[in-house]
């Protein structure tokens, strides 16, 4: 008499199980859930298979039912020690790539291929059991060397594999799982072989199975727990970046308001001065300070711009002519005067060898003006600043390489704050260095501009005795005979000249309506686009001669007038010099101006002299056409 009861717990443990490993699969599709659910699936098939051999050869008179039956009971025999064998396969190689884990899998499965098609001959054949025709069961020659050695061959294989893998296992728990499972179906296939009656084989398995669940439940509330923990620490490490981040942007505008407001404060109070002082040496005296305040202003802002572009990756170099000559005559206008005013000696040595260069002059002059500007802060009274050059003797891309030393014996910086040097907004405070107005600015901004040429600084420097910069930089070379012509414009040009200035600022417009009229302009001003558009189209054809305009401007924009004034049927609608004079200073806002029909673009504020300059080359141009 065969009991199937101990089949019956078995394959509800299974259920059970498989129904929560179903629920899981999705929160967990790694591989080893996905193989644990087929072995879940593969023993509830064997137990059912257990229990419907079991009541056949209770119950069953029929002898292709009880044939049919007991051979599917024989295929199945092997089959899940062959899937634990799969399993254990997959713990120990759950890192690797899913494809190939399952094409081992499917070798592993090679062997029971060929015993299912040994085992299915078995109503022909008799090799695993023989029925007599009133249904006496006995075992054919195969039933034990094969039917059982193919359990007893899998169960060995995964138990070498267990031990050999030992430390590829992750837990210990299911290494030891492992080893009960292959151990135990050995001992009970033995104790079934003596009390084939014993259906105990399922029921230990469903131990074995809930023991494999609280393992793989401890797997995943500890991998959950990493998680958490992972997420903790990126959290973490987001709240400090945004701790960081905010802490820098208060500090960025503690220190831009500061520096805006120390030049914003001497304008301020001497202009309230000027305008009560009757004497006008005094007076020209304060102006001088507002210019030189302005000046600081205006290059506190211009380095935040230049900053801004450098980080978002907008700065582009426009490559010119820039002969030695316009080099040095910049060096000796813009630096020296500087130099005198601290006293100190200035030696500037720059080689001959090389005349003309190709580079973006703007770009090249800013990076030495801002080191040797540095160099006179820091450098005390009656000190030195050198400033020399020399020709690389090798090429790079067939460019000439020149080497620049700034060297000065000024304060000299520490060793603990060179390697801040470059950040922005940095500044080592000293006792000198508390005095010069400065935003930290310079020195990140000539370190980028040498990056993008493709060049390299580098900085020695000792507290109190001195620092020396080194740029090296290579650039194409060019013929002195296709320079542009640098010569000064004349203002004779501008002379009764009638220029349409559209502004919607009463300072702005006061301002640039003084500029013009002392170059001998003759100014109409318009206060919008429209207006500037409704008196072109009213004025005679050529006697408005040049258009100065502004392009943020209420009920029509510079852009939009621009476009209207060159669709105009009239002769001189298309040529008419119309130049941009906007407080918008990045290149795409340049863009829009020249692809809007403008000829030329004015940042504010606007240079006295440039303004002049370009209304010149403008008006010439024009005559020319």
């Amino acid at each position: 008499m065969w009991h199937v009861e101990t089949d019956y717990f078995a394959m509800a443990v299974f259920i059970i199980m498989l129904i929560k490993e179903h629920s899981l699969k999705k929160e967990y599709p790694d591989v080893q859930t996905k193989t644990f659910y087929r072995v879940l699936i593969v023993s509830i098939v064997n137990a059912v298979i257990d229990i419907v051999a079991s009541i056949a050869m209770n119950d069953i008179k029929n002898w292709w039912v009880y044939q049919i039956l007991m051979t599917i009971y024989v295929i199945s025999m092997p089959l899940l020690a062959a899937v634990w064998v799969q399993y254990t396969y997959v713990l120990i190689h759950r890192d690797e790539d899913v494809k190939r884990l399952k094409r081992a899998g499917l070798y592993l499965l090679i062997p029971y291929t060929a015993y299912t098609l040994l085992a299915v001959t078995n109503p022909f054949t008799g090799l695993f059991f023989q029925l007599t025709e009133d249904i006496e069961y006995t075992r054919g020659i195969l039933f034990l060397p094969v039917g059982v050695g193919s359990i007893m061959f899998y169960s060995v294989i995964g138990l070498m594999l267990v031990l050999y893998n030992w430390k590829k296992i992750r837990t210990r728990h299911t290494a030891v799982l492992l080893v009960v499972f292959f151990v135990m179906t050995v001992c009970i296939v033995c104790i079934q072989l003596i009390h084939p009656g014993w259906l105990i084989i399922n029921a230990s398995y469903a131990v074995i199975y809930v023991w494999c669940d609280i393992t793989i439940e401890d797997q995943r509330r500890k991998a959950l727990y990493q998680q958490i923990n992972r997420k903790n620490e990126e959290l973490e490490v987001i709240a400090k970046k945004a701790e960081s981040a905010a802490h820098a942007k208060t500090e960025f505008l503690s220190r831009m308001s500061h520096d805006i407001r120390t030049p914003m404060n001497a304008i301020i109070g001497l202009t309230h001065l000027a305008r009560e002082e009757k004497d006008l040496t005094v007076i020209q005296e304060y102006l001088q300070n507002i210019e030189s305040a302005s000046d600081f202003l205006l290059g506190l802002i211009n380095d935040i711009l230049d900053m801004s572009k450098i980080e978002n990756g907008d700065l582009t170099l426009k490559e010119d002519f820039f002969s030695r000559e316009e080099f040095v005559n910049s060096i000796n206008t813009v630096i020296k005067p500087l130099m005198n005013k601290r006293n100190l000696t200035f030696i500037f040595n720059i080689p001959e060898e090389i005349d003309c260069i190709r580079v973006d002059r703007l770009r090249f002059s800013q990076v030495f003006f801002n080191l040797l500007s540095n160099a006179a802060k820091f450098t005390p009274t009656g000190g030195t600043v050198e400033f020399t050059a020399e020709v690389l003797p090798e090429k790079k891309d067939q460019k000439a390489g020149l080497r620049f030393y700034i060297k000065d014996n000024g304060i000299g910086i520490s060793e603990e704050f060179l390697p801040h040097l470059y950040d922005p907004f940095s500044q080592e405070r000293t006792e000198m260095g508390d005095k010069v107005k400065g935003t930290g600015l310079g020195l990140p901004i000539v370190k980028s501009l040498v990056d993008i040429m493709g060049g390299t600084i580098d900085v020695h420097s000792c507290l109190g005795k001195g620092t020396e910069f080194v740029v090296e930089l290579y650039v194409p070379l060019a013929d002195t005979d296709v320079q542009t012509d640098g010569a000064q414009v004349s203002l004779d040009v501008l002379r009764n000249v009638k220029v349409l200035l559209v502004e919607d600022n009463e300072i702005n417009i006061y301002v640039a309506q003084i500029l013009l009229e002392k170059a001998g302009c003759e100014v109409v001003i318009a206060k919008n686009g429209k207006e500037a558009v409704d008196q072109f189209a009213a004025s005679v054809i050529g006697d408005i001669k040049a258009i100065l305009m502004d392009v943020r401007m209420p009920i029509m924009d510079g852009l939009e007038a621009t476009g209207h004034i060159r669709a105009m049927e009239r002769a001189d609608a298309a040529t008419v010099p119309i130049i941009a004079m906007t407080a918008e200073a990045f290149d795409e806002e340049r863009k829009k101006t020249i692809n809007a029909g403008m000829n030329y673009h004015l940042s504010k504020p606007i240079n006295p002299d440039l303004l002049y300059q370009v209304l010149v080359e403008q008006l010439q141009a024009g005559a020319q056409e």
